[in-house]
């Protein structure tokens, strides 16, 4: 992440530079009160480079999606440890290649042009530069956009004297993944098929190109697969794996719902190294295991140690409930070794609605019922935890513990009313949301006092279950 902010740092304190120049502005105002600094000379080369492909009638073009969305981009092409190329995103129109990345590398103080790729299409969907081929400097690797629904990757090796197409292919979502821990990334390729199901491909550098190492099929019916369901994580022996998540159409099997693939790189003594989906059963070619009903929650580090783990849910009772639809869902959190087997971590309640999820206490399993009590106007929003022994004859659950979202304008003063603690808020310097809770009758016998609530619950984060940071 740190990575990441610099570089944008960097992208925006460049773009910012050039962007005063080619505004015209004057550098020193009138009365002379402020002087903005002197821009270094190579900015002002940069910028006579850039105003000579503008005047052709070009337009920027910076890519859609992904880290890297500037316009203008600074990097380490050539791995010499300077930062001294910039990577600049234009359109031409009327050409049949309209779009153009031109890799300026900086000499002294100047800019020169060294190397222009072409591509096709409305737009430039996602850019990356990474080490593909082992040798010191970095390759470009690009999503080029057809339309919205269509995209093609393609993989170039850039030098001074020619640019070279390493990988051109269709998907569905890729990854850059170092999956064989050689110290370079290879591009993971997850495509499904028009009969149902799919396929992921490896391909490695190899005698100048990027080839096909290695396939490994996905589970039979599911439909489609979405760019953030796919997430870089470890196995439990830290060997690095993809969690490929997929919705299930309704009707599907049994259940619909969604279910997680695991791939890993297979290296060990023994056996063949290829790719290979360890959650696949051989005989029904389903990751039976991870099916799951409920699609509201996602592989993740849900201990925060490094490891990645994979959610089982089931429904919770509901007291009162009045439609067969379940609206609470239990999730019973695994990690996975290399042979896909399974070991237990932790269970949760994970409220996505409300932005919140609580680690529940094993002495919980079995008797617990939840029910909403949200206020009119969706100032407060509530879930309440109760116990009910129905094999006893209890006839109603008994309340211990009631879990509030607040974002009225009374949010601060709700949250201190008798009773109820503060439990966490939404992170800005005047948080919008406030969570707090109240322990129900004493907490009867549940087991946890204020402060075992506090240590339990946790704020869903944006990218708190994602490792493609």
């Amino acid at each position: 992440m740190k990575h990441h902010m610099k570089r944008v740092l960097r992208g925006i304190l460049l773009a910012a530079a050039v962007g005063l120049l080619m505004s015209g502005c004057d550098l020193h105002s009138d009365d002379d009160l402020y002087h903005l600094p002197e821009l270094p000379t190579e900015f002002k080369n940069l910028t006579s480079e850039i105003n000579e492909v503008l005047s052709q009638g070009a337009e920027y073009a910076a890519p859609l999606g992904g880290e890297n969305i500037q316009n203008i981009q600074l990097q380490d092409m050539d791995g010499d440890g300077a930062v001294d190329s910039a990577i600049v995103f234009f359109r031409m129109s009327g050409e049949e290649e309209s779009l153009k990345i031109c890799i300026y590398h900086q000499l002294g103080e100047t800019y020169e042009l060294e190397a222009v790729i072409e591509g096709s299409g409305t737009g430039i969907n996602y850019v990356d530069y990474v080490d593909l081929d082992g040798v010191p400097g970095k390759e470009v690797v690009v999503s080029w956009q057809l339309s919205e629904q269509i995209h093609f990757l393609a993989a170039y090796s850039v030098s001074s004297e020619q640019v070279v197409e390493l990988l051109q292919t269709n998907y569905s979502v890729f990854k850059l993944f170092d999956m064989d821990r050689d110290g370079d990334d290879e591009i993971l390729i997850l495509n499904t098929k028009p009969e149902g199901g799919g396929q992921a491909e490896l391909y490695d550098f190899r005698d100048g190109l990027m080839e096909l190492d290695s396939t490994a099929a996905l589970s039979a019916g599911i439909s489609s697969i979405q760019e953030d369901n796919a997430r870089k994580g470890t196995l439990e022996d830290h060997v690095p794996a993809l969690f490929v998540t997929s919705d299930l159409p309704a009707g599907t099997g049994e259940t619909g719902g969604q279910l997680t693939d695991i791939l890993v790189w297979e290296d060990r003594p023994g056996r063949s190294k290829s790719l290979r989906n360890i959650t696949l059963d051989p005989v029904s070619n389903v990751s039976v295991e991870t099916r799951s009903l409920y699609t509201g929650v996602r592989s993740a580090d849900i201990d925060k140690d490094g490891i990645m783990e994979v959610p089982a849910s089931e429904p919770l009772p509901e007291f009162g409930q009045s439609t067969a639809a379940v609206n609470f869902w239990l999730n019973r959190w695994y990690r996975y070794d290399m042979d896909g087997v399974r070991s237990y971590v932790r269970t949760t309640y994970y409220n996505k609605q409300d932005g919140w999820y609580l680690d529940l206490p094993e002495e919980w399993d079995g008797r617990l019922v939840l029910s909403r009590s949200d206020t009119a106007g969706g100032g407060e929003r509530a879930v309440v935890f109760s116990f009910w022994d129905r094999e006893s004859g209890q006839e109603e659950p008994e309340p211990f513990l009631e879990v509030y979202r607040l974002s009225g304008s009374n949010r601060t003063s709700r949250a201190v009313l008798p009773g109820r603690f503060r439990l966490g808020d939404s992170g800005e310097d005047t948080p919008t949301v406030i969570y707090a809770a109240e322990l129900l009758n004493g907490g009867g016998d549940c087991g946890l006092d204020e402060d075992g609530v506090k240590d339990r619950f946790h704020v869903i984060q944006t990218d708190w279950d994602s490792f493609d940071q």
